[in-house]
């Protein structure tokens, strides 16, 4: 017990650290056991089993063949190994899918933070006209053609006279999403006391991260994320000159209020929200839990590998007028990338939650669901 709390507390002194400059850098630990909820969508079991069914469910979106599962998939990480998320049929989508792992301790939701909870961020795609397509009133009818779907419902939400509605949708789909966490990786294990969790290599690699490599200034606290947004100069992906990627990016700028999309030639970010200057080229930091798993990189998947990324930090990033400050050639050998690499392989759960495909529920009349969605 003496050499438990000897670990932790050294660990955890050397996680805030005084920098050159004198200033105290922020802190990384372990996970909470379990996420926030919000008081008004407690989790409950009914709620998480309706959820379940709904975030596979493809009849979700207009031409019933894209789930939330679609771009968010069990199989790979719950994100998808591809440089853009997919998209509603004859779409292009025009951003990476991030992780759903370890969504429900976010503070903001999507690349540019646009919305603030699970269930926001869950209504969002269902009714984008490239990502599901979906009407609310006309899914909220759909899902009352459902026997199995009323029934659970009506458990899920007993006070509502009328329990079907896209708020309850969503409510149901962040619900379990809450429960899709993990947090027994390597270095969780070693903040709680395991001297053995990591090897040499990993723990080389962590103190790079709060030193040297200084990555703890952004991806930082327990979910290594500080929720905020930063300009790196990530470089732009080729795959965003394509015509219909170009067509996507150009409604979501009208749809902003920008009258010449066309004179932009690429993903900026927050700015497309702001209209800001100073947000151009600016996104959420990424959680860098479970980051092995989720390849392709960056808000526009431009980067294949994680020794691809490091490369690019270790230059100082990109070249922008707005580049954050912080971001300077590092100088790291090889050997010191190579740790760097090492500990973010050891943010990997052992234990990654896999959720196998539900057997979805008929319309009234029918016997079978047709699968799809993946």
């Amino acid at each position: 017990m003496v050499r438990k709390t000897f670990l932790l507390s050294g660990i955890a002194g050397l996680m805030i650290s005084a920098g050159a400059d004198g200033a105290k850098k922020p802190s990384i630990g372990p996970l909470p056991d379990k996420p926030p909820e919000p008081k008004d969508n407690p989790t409950t079991p009914v709620k998480v089993e309706l959820g379940k069914l709904l975030y596979f469910d493809p009849r979700l979106s207009g031409d019933g063949s894209v789930s939330c599962a679609t771009c968010h998939d069990p199989n790979q990480g719950w994100a998808k190994k591809r440089v853009m998320s997919p998209a509603y049929p004859e779409n292009k989508h025009f951003r990476h899918s991030p992780t759903v792992l370890n969504v429900a301790f976010n503070t903001l939701m999507f690349w540019d933070g646009r919305v603030k909870t699970l269930e926001e961020q869950a209504e969002k795609p269902i009714a984008s006209p490239f990502e599901m397509n979906m009407n609310y009133d006309l899914l909220e009818e759909r899902l009352k053609a459902i026997p199995e779907y009323r029934k659970l419902f009506k458990k899920a939400f007993p006070n509502e006279r009328e329990p079907i509605t896209i708020k309850n949708i969503a409510k149901a789909i962040a619900a379990f999403e809450r429960t899709i966490v993990c947090n027994d990786s390597p270095f969780d294990k070693y903040m709680r006391g395991d001297s053995n969790a990591m090897d040499e290599l990993q723990i080389k690699g962590m103190k790079l991260f709060v030193g040297k490599a200084g990555c703890v200034q952004c991806h930082n606290g327990p979910n290594f994320t500080d929720n905020k947004f930063h300009v790196t100069g990530v470089p732009k992906s080729r795959v965003e000159d394509q015509p219909l990627v170009a067509a996507t990016r150009n409604f979501v700028l009208r749809q902003a209020g920008f009258r010449n999309p066309e004179r932009i030639d690429r993903d900026l970010g927050r700015f497309f929200l702001t209209g800001n200057k100073k947000d151009k080229g600016s996104f959420k930091t990424p959680t860098l839990r479970n980051v092995a798993l989720t390849p392709p990189y960056m808000h526009n998947g431009v980067f294949k590998t994680l020794e691809e990324v490091v490369d690019f930090y270790d230059k100082g990033g990109g070249k922008v007028p707005n580049k954050d400050r912080r971001l300077k050639p590092l100088n790291l050998t090889d050997e010191e990338k190579e740790a760097l690499v090492a500990f973010l392989e050891a943010l990997t759960c052992e234990n990654v939650p896999y959720v196998e495909e539900p057997e979805l529920p008929p319309y009234e009349g029918e016997t079978k669901v047709k699968k799809g969605g993946r």
